[in-house]
């Protein structure tokens, strides 16, 4: 990796300055059978997948500070029977954080060979880094102000993807209006400013304007509910390609909890996404996740996911506008056998109905089994 943050440096020096904190660790143990493991139905190959993952956690307190320090990584290498040399990949993420109620520094990394969206159909090897910090004024008072700043990096190993090889600078300012220490409505603006490190002729600027609530929404709901309205404006122009977008979209995400012993949460959004696919800058996508969980005799948990993504492109391919509609819905059953040892199956059918239908549609099942210890 070329670029190590700064921050990184910094945060990783205070977790081993302070020695009062708690290790945890985990180990996970899977094998899944994948009937599509390419995501097409022209060239289709199943395979069973073995998954080894080891992570390692710490959470600690800075001394004569009101700072909580959490840090972790974690890594697994995926084996595949079915031309391992060539589907086989390995994937690592580390993260560390400081941060009391009203301050957050922090710092994430991400190795991955997985797809870079649900648009792409072969495994991408790329880095992905994002250093941020923020800070928002006490919500004792009626109003509030905060500040949020990010930088966001992706760099891709092989030729044919880097073109997507970029840095995204975001920098963010909210007014609050506190309810309670619980629940604030906000308006926020969010300047972006995204850096193509290949190919800079789809160089933009652009800003967010975001209204919503957060926090304590109602009686056992907690989250982030928010209207959004994205521009983008881009700095060269290009025969076939537009210069100027904008959205109204939506980012959610909810938690409901009944009872101790189930759990309902609803996520989405709908913003602008990068690409590299014929003559598009970018493509909307529209998304939104339903999950619930039931505990079952203390032991026995099981969880329903329902996802829904659709995918749109602005420039015409073969007289249409490209349009994809992704399905997943995947059940699934843990059991608790100790506190730090579980296991479970599940099963996931996913599918991609698209208007490029002979090119693109696809269906895939895939099911699995596991075992993960934490301690």
């Amino acid at each position: 990796m070329k670029k190590i943050t700064l921050l990184g440096f910094i945060i990783t020096f205070a977790v081993l300055a302070n020695a009062a904190g708690q290790f945890s660790y985990m180990g996970y143990e899977g094998v899944t059978y994948d009937d599509n493991i390419y995501l097409t139905n022209k060239n289709k190959k199943d395979s069973f997948i073995n998954t080894t993952r080891v992570g390692v956690n710490y959470v600690g307190q800075i001394p004569n500070s009101s700072l909580k320090l959490d840090a972790g990584a974690v890594g697994g290498y995926h084996f595949y029977t079915e031309d391992n040399d060539k589907n086989a990949y390995a994937d690592a993420a580390a993260n560390v954080e400081l941060y009391n109620d009203n301050f957050t520094l922090g710092d994430k990394f991400l190795f991955t060979s997985d797809p870079a969206n649900s648009e792409l159909t072969q495994r991408a090897k790329r880095l992905n880094n994002n250093a941020y910090v923020s800070y928002v004024t006490s919500k004792e008072k009626m109003f509030g102000v905060g500040v949020k700043i990010s930088d966001v990096f992706d760099r891709y190993f092989k030729a044919k993807w880097e073109a997507l090889n970029r840095n995204r600078v975001n920098l963010g300012a909210a007014l609050y209006y506190n309810m309670s220490s619980k629940t604030s409505f906000l308006a926020e603006y969010t300047f972006t400013d995204i850096d193509y490190k290949v190919n800079n002729d789809n160089n933009s600027n652009g800003g967010t304007v975001a209204l919503g609530v957060e926090g304590q929404i109602a009686p056992k709901v907690k989250g982030t509910a928010k209207a959004t309205y994205t521009y983008r404006n881009y700095k060269h122009d290009l025969a076939g390609y537009k210069n100027y977008a904008d959205l109204f979209g939506y980012d959610v995400a909810l938690s409901w909890q009944p009872t101790t012993r189930n759990e309902i949460r609803l996520s989405g959004d709908r913003t602008f996404d990068e690409t590299v696919y014929t003559n598009n800058r970018y493509f909307i996508s529209t998304g939104i996740n339903l999950y619930a969980s039931q505990k079952i005799k203390d032991k026995f948990t099981i969880a329903l996911t329902l996802g829904y993504d659709n995918l749109a492109y602005e420039t015409r391919v073969y007289g249409i506008k490209r349009s994809d509609d992704v399905y997943r819905i995947k059940p699934e059953v843990n059991y608790q056998f100790k506190e730090w040892l579980s296991a479970g199956v599940w099963y996931q059918y996913r599918k991609r109905n698209s208007n490029l239908s002979d090119e693109l549609d696809y269906a895939n099942n895939k099911a699995g089994v596991f075992v993960k210890a934490v301690f």
